[in-house]
């Protein structure tokens, strides 16, 4: 047991003791802090990094769905245009090549075409009797007809001729001739349809 001079010494040498093992909690329960304080601050930074992550993982999908939303949108409107355009091209050539047979009908050649095919007409028939079906208020066709046609014959005036020329049809034979200017230019419009390349692919 340590020996004492008075209570003076007794009184420091217990105030040492005392505070030395202060110091040593204080020490302690600072550590002991500052690791809770290190370890919550982890704990909530990585909460709020997964937080931030899952978020912006969100709000990418999100962009990503409207991106792709949009794209589409823009391209069937893309689409929609350019299929709009063609057609327009396409019309709009199908209509000059139309006025070019309106003005063939209204020249010197559609009389020279009508006479040949009015012979065709006579040779294929054999002088049967025949029915020609030819646009309303055509007189041309109907003179020609008159001049060149050699057996017995019948003319009706139909609507579905727009432009010009003939169908023959022999009912005995149970034949009809396709020589209108009509059915003609149906057929060049449908083939340019389907080999220009304004067509839709």
């Amino acid at each position: 047991m340590p020996y004492f001079n008075n209570n003076e010494d007794a009184y420091r040498l217990f105030s040492r003791e005392i505070n030395s093992q202060a110091d040593e909690k204080i020490e302690a329960l600072k550590k002991e802090i500052k690791e809770n304080k290190d370890r919550n601050i982890r704990k909530i930074e990585n909460e709020l990094n997964a937080r931030v992550s899952r978020n912006l993982e969100i709000d990418l999908n999100d962009l990503n769905a409207d991106f792709s939303a949009n794209l589409s949108k823009v391209k069937n409107e893309y689409t929609r245009v350019l299929m709009s355009k063609r057609k327009e091209m396409l019309d709009s050539i199908v209509e000059t090549a139309k006025d070019k047979c309106v003005d063939f009908v209204n020249g010197k050649e559609y009389k020279t075409f009508l006479i040949n095919k009015i012979k065709e007409v006579n040779e294929r028939f054999n002088e049967k009797e025949v029915e020609f079906r030819v646009k309303k208020e055509d007189s041309i066709i109907k003179e020609l007809i008159n001049k060149n046609f050699n057996g017995k014959y019948q003319i009706k005036e139909i609507n579905e001729i727009e432009i010009g020329g003939f169908l023959a049809i022999c009912f005995d034979k149970g034949f009809m001739l396709d020589e209108t200017i009509d059915s003609r230019l149906k057929e060049k419009r449908q083939w340019f349809y389907e080999h220009s390349e304004l067509a839709a692919k």
